[in-house]
């Protein structure tokens, strides 16, 4: 997760350049818009500087008055990797007499050429989406994506060794937040790690999390017990009905199953389509259309909808590991840093009663 939000912040960084020059100069306060009275009380003057402090204090506090806890800690640990990032590489840049414009060149230099190999393989990965367009046609496009990208890597990188170096140690802490793990599930019931996904069958980003979420447990197949809650959102018209069958099809003992069949790609959601799947995966399907067509399973998914908005989800997926909230289609490695504190945290808990015991024996 750090990594990710490290990369966020080596773009954002890039927009906030002469801003960060400028505050290494002369504070607001301290120059002579800053020093601007604009009302006086009493005789006292309020100056320019005094009334951007408040302006800033109020769109704050409007801005988290509507999120929950699990937002407002996003909100505010992407603001300090952006703060940290600033301050580190002021400091890196000052240190060896350049700006920071210049070490950020010095640094996405050093990031590796792009090969042809790499546009080929690009290409291959992204045929279905580029219609009639031959790899030729594509290759400048291509290759210039993956510079940027790669470049993006290097700088990313490099922030990580700056933080390294300077021992950086992060005590925000992200609140837990309580999700009952009611749900299809997959996974030993005693697992250490309880992985929670509210999710949407018509959501693209969702689909696309699968991949991640199939790495996950297999890494982790007895340590992490994962459990699928529906969140159709308003926008996918064929999001309810489409959770709706699944949960009909849940009944008969086959979620999972045509779990798989929804999240293909492309997806096939229409009713047609969503009968043919009870009828591939050999379900009684008088019984799966009668649960769907009556809408039998309606509340259970409004049930799951009610309790995701109840935790602070917005949107899907979202994701809550052991209570910690991991929102929209995040890589791998962002899981993974979170469920291996969670295992040397269970681990640490279990080692310690044990040795209370022996040593009160």
């Amino acid at each position: 997760m750090l990594h990710l939000r490290l990369a966020f912040a080596a773009c954002v960084i890039c927009g906030l350049w002469l801003a960060c020059s400028t505050r290494e100069g002369a504070s607001p306060e301290a120059s002579p818009a800053g020093r601007q009275v604009v009302a006086e009380i009493d005789g006292k003057p309020v100056t320019m500087s005094e009334l951007d402090t408040w302006i800033k204090e109020d769109l704050y506090k409007h801005e988290i008055a509507q999120k929950s806890a699990s937002e407002v800690f996003d909100l505010r640990s992407e603001a300090l990797d952006r703060m940290l990032a600033e301050r580190l590489v002021s400091v890196e840049a000052q240190r060896k007499g350049i700006t920071i414009e210049e070490l950020m060149k010095q640094e996405s230099a050093k990031a590796p050429a792009v090969t042809n190999q790499e546009i080929s393989a690009f290409y291959d990965e992204n045929k279905a989406r580029v219609g009639n367009q031959t790899l030729e046609q594509l290759a400048p496009r291509i290759r210039s994506h993956l510079e940027h990208q790669k470049k993006q890597e290097a700088w990313s990188k490099y922030l990580d060794s700056l933080r390294e170096q300077a021992k950086v140690v992060v005590r925000l802490e992200q609140p837990r937040v309580k999700v009952a793990a009611d749900g299809p599930a997959r996974g030993p019931q005693g697992a250490p790690v309880t992985i929670v996904e509210f999710s949407d069958f018509e959501c693209p980003f969702c689909r696309r999390e699968e991949s991640t979420v199939k790495e996950l447990l297999a890494r982790y197949p007895d340590k992490v017990r994962f459990v699928y809650r529906h969140f159709p959102l308003p926008m996918h018209p064929r999001a309810q009905p489409t959770a709706e069958a699944a949960a009909c099809a849940d009944e008969q003992g086959h979620f999972w199953d045509y779990h798989a069949k929804l999240f293909t790609d492309p997806p096939h959601l229409e009713d047609a389509d969503l009968q043919r799947y009870a009828t591939e995966l050999g379900l009684d399907t008088t019984a799966f259309q009668q649960c769907v067509s009556q809408h039998k399973t309606k509340d259970l998914v409004g049930s799951d909808l009610a309790a995701g908005k109840a935790a602070g989800v917005s949107g899907t997926p979202a994701f809550f590991v052991n209570g910690l909230m991991i929102s929209g289609a995040r890589p791998v490695d962002s899981f993974t840093k979170v469920i291996d504190k969670e295992l040397q945290q269970s681990a640490k808990a279990d080692k310690e009663p044990a040795q209370g015991a022996k040593a009160g024996g």
